[in-house]
């Protein structure tokens, strides 16, 4: 009973994040109008937050397996709860993005360790399968309401309610996971804290550049630069990595094929359902001239129908054909999604469109709640912690791409003469993602590490 009462409260903190980040989507114009911003400033309420969360994922999911899961993720929420209520209260845009930064380094600490304590709460091997669906399941759902949630309180409330709605969440995800999940083991080995920097640094300067080819391009000398020291930031990695004692990412970690595959199908998904969802939000509203409102509605069958996979069709189907096998199907239904979209045109009937955002949105937690089972049952849970920070990351990174890329793609004035070429995209990626999953399901299971039995202490 205890461990559900614990698993309760780190779904409702995973829940919280999610749901905050999309809730920002449709909150920007009110947020610039409310603090008399420009649009460029507003926009970077989403890209700190964005940016803090991507560079620190890593580094925060090897720090929990050092540190102690639980007190991570206690951390995590602590900040990201304090920092919303900055947010509800910034006078200022500036204030406001420094307050988001913040929430986004609690973000970072709690995000890892919802999904890296599920091997720890859970024994079983069929337990910890159901826990990691329903995880999935949860920021599918918390994605979906988003822009319902946010659009309801800024009209009745205004953009500081959505801040203000963090903080009784936090107070009761806090209360359920201290009552209910145990400390995990500290390791003793020594922070790899060259590793740390360089990741975080890395990272940080990777999602600087892409955030800003979205916007300015890829030639724009500010792009050019944060590329080119995110490169000489990775060599410094890959260095300091091979002469650390205890690497923060060791090689050994991608020995295990399935392991491999697992976090790469993560980035190519990520980039295939926000890259699918970004271009379908510019093609309802400039190619049709549709309202935000309608487009929102018209995304429905997308943003819904994530929740579809991971809640009712995924279960039945993984232990009837397996993981594998669902990462392969999971990839092809999506391909078929959204090569329907690609062939569809500009005046396709919206029944036609409808059936290829059902596809992507259901295949896409259908792909995620494959990959992260076969990660999760495939990785000491010692590394969970990083294994999770590895998978959020690169699911990060995926969609962050898929903006910058697609984005330049479609940023001209005639965007419908440019939507074969993104469709192109999205497809090649798909195609990618069929073959590495077509691939894995060839690999033989290796032996799923016992989980340990949960620690009487609490701290």
């Amino acid at each position: 009973m205890s461990e559900r009462i614990g698993f309760s409260g780190m779904c409702l903190a995973y829940f919280a994040i999610i749901l905050d980040g999309s809730v920002l989507n449709v909150a920007v114009p009110a947020i610039r109008d409310g603090l008399g911003s420009s649009m460029a400033g507003a926009q970077w309420v989403l890209n700190g937050y964005t940016l803090t969360l991507a560079a620190l994922l890593l580094t925060a999911g090897a720090l929990g397996d050092r540190f102690g899961l639980r007190r991570t993720l206690l951390a995590g929420v602590a900040v990201f709860t304090l920092a919303s209520a900055a947010c509800a209260l910034a006078p200022t845009t500036g204030v406001l993005v420094g307050a988001r930064v913040v929430q986004g380094v609690g973000a970072a600490a709690l995000l890892p360790a919802t999904l890296a304590l599920v091997p720890h709460l859970f024994a079983e091997a069929d337990a910890r399968a159901r826990a990691t669906v329903f995880w999935v399941a949860t920021g599918a759902i918390s994605m979906a309401v988003g822009p319902l949630v946010g659009g309801v309180l800024i009209d009745a409330v205004g953009w500081r309610a959505i801040f203000v709605l963090n903080l009784p969440v936090g107070v009761v995800a806090t209360l359920l996971v201290r009552a209910g999940v145990p400390e995990t083991p500290r390791h003793t080995h020594p922070v790899d804290r060259a590793g740390l920097v360089t990741a975080a640094a890395t990272l940080a300067l990777l999602t600087g550049g892409l955030i800003d080819a979205g916007s300015a391009g890829w030639a724009a000398p500010a792009t050019l630069g944060l590329l080119g020291a995110a490169v000489v930031a990775g060599a410094a990695y890959v260095i300091t990595a091979r002469h650390a004692a205890h690497p923060m990412l060791p090689p050994s970690f991608f020995a295990l094929r399935v392991r491999a595959a697992a976090v790469a199908s993560a980035g190519l998904m990520g980039f295939l359902f926000y890259g699918a969802l970004f271009v379908m939000s510019l093609y309802f509203q400039q190619m049709r001239g549709w309202t935000p409102g309608a487009s929102g509605v018209a995304l429905l069958p997308m943003t819904v129908g994530s929740t579809i996979g991971p809640l009712v069709l995924y279960r039945p189907l993984a232990l009837r054909y397996g993981h594998r096998a669902l990462l392969l199907g999971g990839f092809a239904c999506c391909t078929a999604g959204i090569a329907t979209l690609a062939g569809a045109g500009t005046r396709a009937p919206y029944a036609v469109l409808a059936t290829g955002l059902l596809l992507i949105g259901v295949s896409s937690t259908m792909v995620f709640s494959a990959l992260t089972s076969l990660l999760i049952g495939n990785v000491p849970t010692a590394q969970s912690g990083l294994a999770s920070g590895v998978q959020n990351t690169l699911r990060q990174s995926g969609a962050l791409i898929a903006v910058a890329v697609l984005g330049s793609l479609l940023n001209t004035s005639s965007p419908a003469s440019r939507l074969p070429a993104a469709s192109a995209a999205l497809v090649a990626v798909a195609v990618i993602a069929v073959t590495l999953a077509a691939g894995n399901l060839r690999t033989a299971d290796a032996p799923l590490e016992p989980a340990p039995a949960p620690a009487a202490g609490r701290s």
